[in-house]
């Protein structure tokens, strides 16, 4: 009977809500204090920029006339940074509407201090650089020690970064300090055995073939060990001893050097010396067995 009666009742459609998460809003690091760092105007533009509050920045600088690239915190860092070390992207957004300007520093007796674009090529999260160099950042900015952003993004082993400062158009070939040397991009990775990133840079027109030059008064000048003209990058990618998921990486690296028509260099001196000791032992191996024979 319960069976012919559930059987006789209309079919009633039934609709689920699932109620989801709203989307998380990142947040002002809180721990940081605007107080700590600013004052006066800084201190109104910075607690502004925390709130997200667009009405207040803009009547900051369009009704008071507030350049924000004029305010910067106790450290020399523009406001501009700001929301970048409190991960506050949407505070970044603001700011950059309101007019501030990603390459802007503090000038103090000469001395350019650090821009925004700095701690920004330091941080995992890319979105940060990348709205700054999509609004007119230099790519080839230098922190206050003299190393470029590329170095700054490397050390700090961020690729994401390093591919943003490459399609902004950052200079595949500067290197850390000096002019003429071969301390760029492309050996930083070679010299830690990152072939499928040196791979991505020699497709994004990197020159692999820098070379080194002797120190001045260098006791190996002139001599079969000598440094001058050697290309390190050229003779990681052929003798340096691969990972094992880096392997094919590596035979990828060589077959685009030889396509390029840039040969096996002879064997670096370091190799040179430790296999001419190798066969030293094993010439002194082989006069021990005679003997005792």
């Amino acid at each position: 009977m319960l069976l012919n009666v559930l059987l006789a009742l209309p079919a009633v459609a039934v609709c689920v809500y699932v109620l989801l998460p709203m989307p998380a809003i990142p947040r002002a690091d809180p721990e940081r204090d605007p107080a700590a760092y600013f004052s006066g105007d800084g201190l109104l533009m910075a607690r502004a920029v925390d709130r997200r509050d667009w009405n207040a920045i803009d009547k900051m600088v369009h009704e008071r006339g507030i350049d924000p690239d004029t305010l910067f915190d106790r450290l020399g860092r523009p406001i501009l940074a700001w929301p970048v070390i409190t991960h506050n992207p949407e505070g970044l957004h603001l700011l950059l509407n309101a007019g501030a300007t990603p390459d802007a520093r503090m000038q103090s007796m000469g001395v350019a201090a650090e821009s925004a674009l700095v701690p920004a090529a330091s941080m995992s999260d890319s979105s940060y650089l990348t709205e700054l160099l999509m609004r007119g950042g230099d790519p080839n900015g230098r922190n206050a020690a003299g190393q470029p952003l590329l170095y700054v993004a490397f050390a700090s082993g961020h690729w994401d970064n390093v591919q943003a400062l490459v399609l902004s158009g950052a200079d595949l070939d500067t290197t850390l300090y000096t002019g003429n040397g071969y301390d760029t991009v492309l050996s930083w990775y070679s010299r830690i055995g990152r072939f499928d990133r040196l791979y991505w840079l020699l497709e994004h027109g990197g020159d692999p073939t820098r070379r080194m030059h002797d120190l001045p008064g260098s006791r190996l000048a002139g001599t079969a060990d000598s440094n001058e003209g050697r290309m390190p990058i050229v003779e990681d990618v052929f003798y340096a001893t691969a990972l094992p998921r880096m392997r094919d990486w590596q035979q990828a690296c060589q077959a685009w050097l030889l396509n390029h028509n840039i040969g096996r260099p002879p064997m670096p001196p370091a190799l040179r010396m430790r296999e001419r000791e190798h066969e030293r032992q094993q010439a002194q191996e082989s006069g021990n067995n005679e003997i005792a024979l």
